[in-house]
Order: structure tokens, then C-alpha cells, then sequence
């Protein structure tokens, strides 16, 4: 093709006008706009979310009660722990076993986390975002869980003894949102996704 056939071509070909390009990207901006703010994305969000913050909680509590000691305001110091009150909240707390029975005999044996917390540092989970613990193959409400760490990062329940906890963050009312676990084991914390039996490792 020669150069005046080409330009005669290109001048019988008509553009795309301004105004026509503006309705197109406008188009594009609404639904792409509708899939980013559509439950299943905002729920799927939400449990990262939660699902970090508590691995974050967790990471804390256990390198806390492997770097950190006695104290005056926790002098029978035996570790640090997590107390769940209901699927929608938990608190963090240092246990100071005052009576030195080596059992977690409730609220009264927790200390704030730092001297400058008044009390045991509280989380919320935003409803309907929920926490669920996995007992005999079961998800259920986690209230009156508590989970303490000793000296050595170990996971114990309230006699002290060896206890190991998979925690399942979902948000019930969307079927399409991918649930979150937290799985705490002798020697580590992991986070993954909950295929509805078991916590898998991302």
C-alpha cells in the first residue's frame, strides 16, 4: 500500500469521539466499582483482618512469656495468655498465679500485659464476624477458652497441662467468604485457610 492509499485510509476511518470514550471508562469505573464493594469482597476483607490481628495477638503473647519475667505487679509470674469471653471477644492478659497452685483459677490472676495498661488488653471482633474453636471435630463458641503460654512458648490450658487450639474466624452470613484459622501447635503459630475439618497452611 502506498503512502496517499494509506492516508486516504486512515482519513475514511472514523475516531472514537472524546465523548464516547468518557461514557466507555465511565462503564468500566461503576462495575468495577459494584465487585469491590460487594459483600463477599468486604466480607472476605474483614476476615483477613481479624484473622492477622489475632495471629499478631498470639506472636505477641508467646515471645511476651518467653522474653519477659517476674515482676512486682506479677511476682508469681507463669506465663501469658489469651481468654476468650464470647465468639465476639478475648482479652490478653500475664498470669500471676497469687496463690501458687499452678492453675489459672480465673480474672483475679490477670495482669494488664504492660505497666502502663490499667487491665487486660481487650479485642473485639466486629459482628458479624465471629470466633469459633475446633473441639472433637466440631466448631464451637469459644466463651471461657483461655490459652496460656508458658516460659518456653509452650501452650497450655488452665492445669497447666499441654494443649494445642485451631481458631476459625468466619463470617456466617455470606457463603462465598473464605474462612481464616489460626492453629497454635507446641513449637509455632501458623495461620491458613479453614477447609471445613482442618486449618491449611497458605
Amino acid at each position: 500500500m502506498t503512502a496517499g492509499k494509506y492516508i486516504a485510509f486512515l482519513k475514511s476511518c472514523k475516531g472514537v469521539t472524546l465523548v464516547e470514550l468518557v461514557v466507555v471508562l465511565a462503564i468500566i469505573v461503576i462495575a468495577a466499582t459494584l465487585v469491590a464493594v460487594s459483600p463477599g469482597f468486604v466480607g472476605t476483607e474483614r476476615v483477613k483482618s481479624a484473622s492477622k490481628e489475632l495471629l499478631a495477638d498470639l506472636q505477641l503473647i508467646r515471645q511476651s512469656a518467653m522474653t519477659q519475667g517476674p515482676d512486682a505487679a506479677a511476682p508469681h509470674l507463669r506465663g501469658f495468655g489469651i481468654a476468650f469471653e464470647s465468639k465476639n471477644r478475648y482479652r490478653l492478659f500475664r498470669f500471676n498465679d497469687s496463690n501458687a497452685n499452678f492453675i489459672y483459677n480465673g480474672a483475679g490472676e490477670e495482669i494488664s500485659l504492660t505497666a502502663g495498661e490499667a487491665a487486660p488488653r481487650q479485642r473485639d471482633i466486629t459482628p458479624p464476624l465471629e470466633l469459633k474453636i475446633k473441639s472433637s471435630g466440631n466448631l464451637i463458641d469459644p466463651a471461657n477458652d483461655v490459652l496460656i503460654f508458658d516460659q518456653h512458648g509452650i501452650p497450655r490450658d488452665v492445669n497447666l497441662g499441654f494443649k494445642q487450639r485451631s481458631i476459625v474466624i468466619q463470617k456466617p452470613d455470606v457463603g462465598d467468604v473464605q474462612k481464616k484459622c489460626v492453629t497454635v501447635t507446641f513449637n509455632r503459630i501458623r495461620e491458613g485457610l479453614w477447609d471445613g475439618n482442618s486449618c491449611q497452611e497458605q
